[in-house]
């Protein structure tokens, strides 16, 4: 649970708050721009945090979403008593002041956000316990909507403080309700205590959460792993890690082709001009029309090679 830490680093770097308010004058609730200008208002003010990743000046949805919902003072006011509110913008050309862009791109990564927009509501831990994105609601019906992933939240976790006195499965029962249903990759990065609290308390597995839950924790394990290796570019060590993985957890279907892409990767930045496309046809054999396979064919029509079964492309006249 490293990552809360990592944030704190970056609160000095904020220069304050930043923001628009719903009515002009502050007294609905305000935007902020920086990390630590909202995460003070939330710890000062007992809330949680409303992130929102996003691209107003140059993705349509995002600019909509943001005019007819987000900066709404009805939204802001349906939601403000129980969140700090902060807005992340992502510009299209990705020029940022140095600080700025490297707490962007920290908090981009430790919430996996893969797309704009995106909501990621938290604790004052940094811990996600909701994810949202554009929806065509009013902008009060929006807010509601957060607020009761907020309730259930809050439920979640009374329940699994009483259930410290409990035992058994029993208790990992309540235990559980303490981890939000998230991505595994999140799950995992954030609630690693959680689930092995519910590990503990259920020796006997009476409520079949092993499996499911190790698989999270060794794919937090290989995440972690492969970060820390590719920060020194060790290519060679993060394939045979890879493999590791495939081993040790039996990977099959769309998961073994994950893993699989993960190693064409690294086999492509290692300089392996015979591993990677061989790789790439392994992937395309377990399943051409998945989603991993889809994208190692696309990648061996980008290298100038073909999937299994397709005709060699053509020469253009004269070469």
């Amino acid at each position: 649970m490293n990552f809360p830490r990592l944030l704190m680093l970056f609160l000095p770097l904020a220069c304050g708050v930043s923001g628009i308010s719903a009515n002009g004058a502050g007294t609905i609730g305000i935007w902020h721009r920086d990390y630590a200008s909202a995460m003070n208002e939330a710890r000062t003010e007992n809330k949680k945090l409303l992130i929102v990743f996003t691209g107003t000046d140059w993705i349509e949805i995002c600019d909509k979403f943001y005019n007819e919902i987000l900066g709404d003072p009805i939204f802001i006011e349906t939601v403000a008593e129980e969140f700090a509110l902060l807005k992340l913008e992502y510009p299209k050309d990705n020029v940022l002041p140095r600080e700025e862009a490297a707490q962007k791109a920290v908090l981009r990564d430790a919430y996996r956000v893969r797309g704009f927009p995106t909501v990621v509501l938290t604790d004052t831990a940094g811990r996600p316990f909701g994810l949202n994105g554009y929806q065509p609601l009013k902008p009060r019906e929006y807010g509601e909507q957060l607020l009761a992933i907020n309730s259930f939240h809050e439920e979640g976790m009374a329940l699994a403080n009483k259930a410290t006195e409990l035992t058994g499965a029993e208790k990992a029962k309540g235990l559980s309700r303490a981890i939000p249903d998230l991505p595994g990759a999140l799950v995992a990065r954030f609630f690693r205590p959680e689930i092995e609290a519910v590990l503990a308390a259920d020796s006997e597995d009476s409520l079949k959460l092993a499996e499911p839950f190790r698989k999270l924790l060794a794919e937090a394990d290989y995440s972690q792993e492969i970060q820390r290796l590719a920060r020194e570019s060790k290519w060679s060590e993060m394939i045979t890690a890879t493999d590791r993985h495939i081993a040790a957890q039996r990977l099959e279907g769309e998961a073994l082709q994950g893993a699989l892409l993960n190693r064409a990767g690294f086999e492509r930045r290692a300089g392996d001009a015979e591993a990677f496309p061989s790789t790439l046809h392994q992937i395309i054999a377990i399943n051409a029309n998945s989603p991993p396979g889809e994208e190692a064919a696309r990648l061996l029509k980008s290298e100038g090679a073909t999937a299994p079964g397709e005709p060699p492309a053509k020469a253009a006249a004269g070469e």
